[in-house]
């Protein structure tokens, strides 16, 4: 179990909640990528980085696929999606989870 921001994602069930306890529901992809995030935080990782360690959870994601599950994990963890704190893009080099992560 790790905590971030306001979240808590259990890697064993699988699970994303709310600090309110509210749970949000993730495709396996989806969970696969955030599972890669907060195991790698404050790293730059590029877009064939995130498909290698997706691919590794089960995961099929392809290509440009990635920009996709990033916005798609923005809308569901971020307050502003359009404004990212957690997920940030870094021109010309890939994303970071710019998080801090907390195993408990």
């Amino acid at each position: 179990m790790v905590q971030f921001a306001n979240w808590e994602l259990d890697l064993t069930a699988q699970r994303l909640r709310s600090q309110d306890g509210r749970e949000v529901e993730l495709t396996k992809a989806e969970f696969g990528l955030l599972a890669a995030f907060v195991k790698r935080p404050q790293r730059v990782l590029t877009r064939d980085q995130l498909l290698d360690l997706t691919r590794a959870d089960g995961a099929e994601v392809f290509d440009r696929s990635i920009d996709v599950l990033i916005l798609r994990l923005r809308r569901k963890i971020e307050s502003n999606p359009k404004e990212p704190r957690i997920i940030k893009t870094e021109r010309g080099a890939g994303y970071v989870f710019d998080a801090k992560v907390k195993t408990v």
